[in-house]
């Protein structure tokens, strides 16, 4: 390191014997043969090798020109700091944060330190900040960032977690604790701590590439000739050979030389062995390799300044592709470090940061397009401030705006509802008075009531949501029994195999893995049991539809609807709840395994883990519930030619935020709700909605 002359960097300087004296953490100790784990990427490899291409950014044309790609148009990206909550954020215009991010240190701007960051990122798979500051609770005074070989993880015995690093240059070592660097790194399922890079995934490609380039090079240099032999049948002395050889370099080799008249003597000719450039499909290969780099990279040939094969139309979609695909995946996870490690922590208001993606002008859609697609969605009812905020339309507030309003009579969304049920009305004349109105279902009972008591026009939709609340209450119940049964196997079985394979063997012979529960076994049995759920629960729904809208429930067929595939999805992804439970017993496991605890010890961990089955039961009968009526109603519905539904909570104040906006809602069957799903509990929605949901897609009948 040279003259260390900005501030930030002169502190490992000026504090440095602080920084040496101060009593660092325990060193991880490994065998000889792990340590090579350890090694940055390119170092390892290039061991592995014997050598080769260990500076790829600065010697390979392609890897230059993918890491710049991504690293110089994220650094063109204003970064934003907001406070306030999600849903109503505030600029922040100046302070500390936005001071830091503009100006880190007096040799960086802030765009510089991100194309560092990313470019490190490109490389190494991680990146590095350096914070000034005494705690995480305070903004640091300066960020620096250096080569992520530089640093070394310092772990906590005990935990397994970091608790601090070491940095390492010259043959001093600096340790840092862990308030005092910010660690970027793409995930690296080889490694618990350090990041993986995509220039490894690309590292065969890019060495091929390279050695191509290097033949290339000898191949003009050596008379653009492939290589030969000289062949005679006589003996030669060893002077006689050393100058025949002379002779033969001295005329012929070298692209000056090309075509020179060659003179052989005493029987001697020349025999070409190498193969020719076009033998070996030498553009070919060269191109099969840089398409492997942008492969692993994700950039198209439009960034790189490749235009073949292209046109403006495709150009300009590989770029928008770009942007969606590439870019805004690492825009997220820059955001979400900057928040989890810096600002998450900060003492004051709660300020994060966000990528302007409004500045990406691959991403702006077309004026007319905006405004056509802001004209359908408003006139499905979305209050016009609504539709101007969320497609940043950029119109002011309305006043009287943030009322919807349905086009075909111009009323307000809600007003124009169904007429007020009378018992006159409610019941046909035949029926007796006090049948008058719809009775809710006893929650315990799957029975479906006779069609005669519900004439859905006349009906308060506030009456069919309890309907359809007591018959999922009754489904939910059943659901919630089974998966307490099926954790109570579950736990059972986790304490007998700790039993079985711990009994006669030291506790240190076994991984974490190895005494885990099977999970083929148990996805098998988890779908046994949620299938039958499945079906009986889409059964009844769609039956209940029917009974609604005055049909007759024999009609309705669950396997001959759409909902029979959206229920065979589901049972694919029913085994994540296995994935969930497995992964938490590997964590207290090896925690334990790690502290050398005995087996009891080791079952008491099963033990307390799952008390939360109860409360897990729950919350996966309540979600898979609620998600296997949904689209079995949609189906419903579909089949009696509704055209429109709306949306309808529990009314009370458990129901988020986000769901009592849209209390109330018509729009036409099939098209997404503004929170992005169909329906109701919909399994295609995003896992915020639809996570406990308990609201429902109600029929508009106009």
């Amino acid at each position: 390191m040279q003259a260390l002359i900005s501030r930030g960097i002169t502190r490992l300087i000026r504090t440095g014997s602080n920084l040496i004296n101060r009593e660092a953490p325990a060193l991880p100790t490994f065998p000889e043969t792990d340590r090579l784990f350890f090694l940055s990427p390119h170092l390892l490899m290039a061991q592995l090798r014997g050598g080769g291409l260990t500076h790829p950014y600065k010697d390979h044309v392609w890897v230059y020109s993918c890491v710049n790609a991504i690293a110089q148009n994220l650094m063109g990206i204003p970064l934003l700091f907001f406070t306030g909550s999600r849903k109503d954020k505030k600029l922040v215009e100046t302070g500390p944060m936005v001071q830091l991010f503009e100006t880190p240190n007096p040799m960086m701007s802030g765009a510089q330190l991100i194309e560092a960051t990313f470019i490190y990122l490109g490389l190494c798979g991680e990146a590095f900040y350096i914070a000034e500051r005494k705690n995480s609770q305070e903004v640091p005074r300066e960020l620096w960032t250096f080569h992520p070989n530089r640093f070394k993880e310092v772990v906590d015995k005990d935990t397994g977690l970091i608790a601090g690093w070491t940095y390492e240059k010259g043959g001093k070592k600096i340790p840092f604790e862990a308030h005092e660097i910010i660690f970027f790194r793409y995930f690296n399922p080889y490694h618990d701590y350090r990041g993986l890079a995509p220039l490894q995934a690309a590292q065969a490609g890019i060495d091929q590439d390279f050695w191509a380039s290097r033949y290339n090079a000898a191949f003009f240099k050596n008379n653009a000739q492939p290589g030969g032999i000289l062949e005679t049948s006589a003996n030669l002395g060893d002077e006689e050979f050393k100058r025949l050889l002379a002779q033969w370099n001295d005329r012929h080799q070298g692209a000056s030389k090309a075509h020179a008249i060659a003179l052989l003597e005493g029987g001697v000719t020349y025999k070409q062995t190498g193969l020719s450039q076009k033998d070996m499909d030498f553009l070919e290969q060269r191109k099969f390799n840089r398409e492997e780099i942008m492969a692993a990279f994700k950039v198209p040939k439009s960034e790189l300044g490749i235009y073949e094969d292209l046109n403006f139309a495709t150009a300009k979609t590989q770029d928008r592709v770009f942007w969606t695909k590439t870019l805004l995946p690492k825009m997220a996870l820059f955001e979400f470090v900057v928040w989890h490690q810096l600002c998450a922590k900060l003492t004051g208001p709660e300020t994060w940061a966000e990528f302007d993606r409004t500045a990406v002008d691959a991403l702006k859609e077309d004026l007319k397009e905006m405004l056509e697609a802001g004209q359908k969605v408003w006139q499905m009812g979305v209050p016009f401030n609504v539709v101007n905020e969320t497609l940043n339309l950029g119109f002011p507030k309305v006043e009287g705006g943030d009322v919807g309003y349905l086009p075909f009579n111009l009323m307000p969304v809600g007003s124009q509802g169904l007429p007020n049920p009378s018992p006159s009305a409610a019941v046909p004349s035949s029926q007796p008075e006090k049948a008058a109105g719809p009775p809710p279902w006893p929650a315990a009972s799957l029975h479906l009531p006779g069609h005669q008591v519900i004439v859905r026009r006349k009906m308060d939709p506030r009456a069919s949501w309890q309907q359809y609340h007591n018959l999922w209450a009754a489904l939910m119940g059943k659901f919630k029994g089974k998966m307490e049964k099926f954790f109570s196997w579950q736990e059972a079985l986790q304490i007998k195999l700790l039993e079985e394979r711990l009994a006669k063997a030291r506790l240190r012979e076994y991984m974490a893995e190895d005494l885990l529960f099977d999970l083929t076994e148990a996805n098998e049995i988890l779908k046994k049991l949620a299938w039958p759920m499945y079906l009986t629960i889409g059964t009844e729904s769609g039956k209940a539809l029917f009974v609604e809208l005055g049909a007759d429930p024999a009609n309705f067929v669950l396997a001959d609807t759409a909902a029979m595939q959206v229920l065979k999805d589901k049972l694919i992804k029913v085994t994540r709840i296995n994935d969930y439970t497995r992964e938490k017993l590997r964590e207290t496991l090896l925690e334990g395994l790690a502290k050398t605890e005995t087996v009891n010890e080791l079952q008491q961990r099963v033990r307390d883990l799952f008390g939360f089955s109860e409360a897990r039961s729950l919350n996966i009968a309540r979600t898979e519930t609620g998600q296997a009526a949904a689209p079995a109603r949609d189906s419903a519905m579909a089949e009696l030619g509704v055209e429109k539904i709306q949306w309808w909570t529990a009314g009370d104040t458990e129901v988020r935020e986000t769901h009592q906006f849209l209390e109330g809602m018509v729009v036409p069957r099939g098209m997404l709700f503004p929170n992005g799903c169909l329906y109701p509990c919909d399994p295609g929605g995003p896992a915020e909605q639809i996570i406990n949901c308990r609201c429902v897609a109600g029929p508009v009948i106009d």
